[in-house]
């Protein structure tokens, strides 16, 4: 994670929400611990902006909505609380019966993978995911290169790895929307 640990005492969730609506910066509960989330490259940023965008155009009137970075997400177990860089519900969507801002049931997570954050996000952070229900598809773009890592939630429970580069497409059947890659790291690449 590309965060830094806030606190050495173990914290309950209760403390944590309580804490984290009065603080400057999004805060992640995991397993106890908290940790303050750093800040993204403008090629991070812009990468999060095209996906929110083209999700909220293609989304449109579907019953789903795309939510940007600063969306809070429960985790089954009740002990870890995170960001993901964009996030998809549909309706309805479920809050946290400890706080009503704290989405429980995401269809689909966008991660921009950043060298500080690569190896939890494939690693940890996708174990964790997986626990989701509700969760269909798990996005993880690449900051160097136009690539979209798609892993889908097949009906058998397993998760099916599709990339796609530039020239390709991505498609969240569960969703209905296809995002074309190009579209997505439309002037990306050539941001420092």
């Amino acid at each position: 994670m590309a965060q830094h640990l806030v606190t050495t005492d173990r914290v309950t969730p209760d403390a944590y929400l309580a804490t984290s609506r009065d603080a400057e910066q999004k805060l992640v509960l995991w397993d106890g611990e908290v940790f303050a989330m750093a800040g993204a490259s403008r090629r991070h940023n812009l990468l999060v902006a095209a996906v929110l965008g083209e999700l909220r155009a293609r989304l449109a009137g579907s019953g789903c909505a795309p939510y940007a970075s600063d969306q809070r997400v429960r985790l089954p177990g009740g002990g870890r609380y995170v960001y993901a860089d964009a996030t998809v519900a549909c309706r309805p969507v479920e809050s946290d019966p400890l706080d009503a801002q704290t989405i429980t049931n995401p269809r689909v997570l966008v991660e921009v993978l950043s060298d500080s954050t690569e190896a939890f996000d494939r690693g940890a952070g996708f174990i964790a995911y997986r626990e989701l229900p509700s969760l269909t598809d798990y996005l993880l773009l690449s900051q160097h290169e136009a690539r979209v890592e798609h892993y889908e939630r097949a009906a058998d429970g397993d998760w099916l790895l599709r990339t796609s580069t530039a020239g390709g497409e991505v498609v969240l059947a569960s969703v209905g929307v296809r995002l074309p890659v190009d579209e997505l790291y439309e002037g990306v690449l050539d941001e420092a």
